[in-house]
């Protein structure tokens, strides 16, 4: 872990699931952290948390309320944290939401929420913070997607859609900014046990959650050490779980036939059993 001791990381999402976990151990590996959220309440329990978990007293573990759908929002609190604790040497953009709905049943202003918080969330963040990441002289940048982000799937058209967005940012963005010494890593993980799981679980179609079953389900801990191995090793693309990792590899190898034959079937049977057929 030499390369993340002493470090200052910016961790979006930072009071729950992913990006707390994420936190967690890496202040437990010496590095100070910043953690950013919409809910000021969560925040403060999350960086007594995170205290508990510092190698050292003199770590800094703050925290800064946060709207990343909110680019004036973000722009503001950035400043104030760089002004505050200096630019990050690492960030991490776990902030997200998840849904899944047929896609009749998704409105435009759930679609424009999603959009707001995932895609254009992570965009703000990195805007507002590249300029002082360039003038520290270089840094690492690690965006939260999903298995969901490299095979569409039934009942997720806005996650997916959102989750695709955020792998072509990072794709394009690794080769924009490798000249300013700034590592870009997009984690893909499946289904993790979030607070986001009982959520989405209110709308979830049966035919979604049967196919979701076939790429595994991981606690933030597993994604947690995914991503500090990646920081470590300044890897790009990291798929969390072996389930996942073989689901993604019979879908390269077969350009997509030995996955979507097997979905489509796990469909049909399901809407079958539920009498949709």
């Amino acid at each position: 872990m030499a390369r993340t001791i002493n470090k200052l990381v910016y961790i979006t999402g930072g009071s729950s699931g992913i990006g707390l976990e994420t936190a967690r151990l890496l202040a437990s590996r010496g590095c100070s952290v910043v953690l950013f959220a919409r809910g000021r309440e969560g925040l403060e329990t999350a960086c007594a948390d995170v205290r508990a978990n510092a190698a050292s007293p003199s770590q800094r573990v703050d925290a800064l309320p946060m709207d990343v759908g909110d680019d004036s929002d973000v722009r503001e609190k950035i400043k104030r944290a760089v002004d505050r604790f200096g630019a990050p040497d690492i960030l991490i953009n776990s902030a997200g939401i998840g849904t899944g709905d047929y896609f009749e049943n998704i409105t435009f202003d759930r679609f424009d929420r999603a959009m707001k918080t995932n895609v254009y969330g992570t965009r703000n963040v990195i805007s507002a913070l590249l300029p002082s990441m360039k003038l520290k002289g270089g840094g690492h940048i690690v965006n939260i997607s999903s298995v969901a982000g490299l095979i569409g799937m039934f009942g997720y058209t806005l996650y997916c859609a959102t989750k695709y967005a955020i792998v072509g940012m990072s794709e394009c963005l690794r080769s924009e900014l490798k000249r300013h010494n700034i590592a870009v890593t997009v984690v893909c993980p499946p289904e993790v046990v979030t607070r986001f799981v009982e959520e989405e679980a209110k709308t979830m179609p049966p035919e979604s959650r049967a196919v979701k079953n076939l790429a595994g389900l991981l606690e933030p801990r597993d994604v947690a050490r995914a991503i500090v191995k990646a920081i470590r090793r300044k890897r790009f693309l990291v798929i969390p779980g072996l389930s996942a990792k073989f689901l993604i590899f019979l879908h390269r190898i077969s350009n997509g036939l030995l996955t979507r034959r097997p979905s489509d079937l796990v469909v049909s049977l399901t809407a079958w059993r539920a009498g949709k057929r």
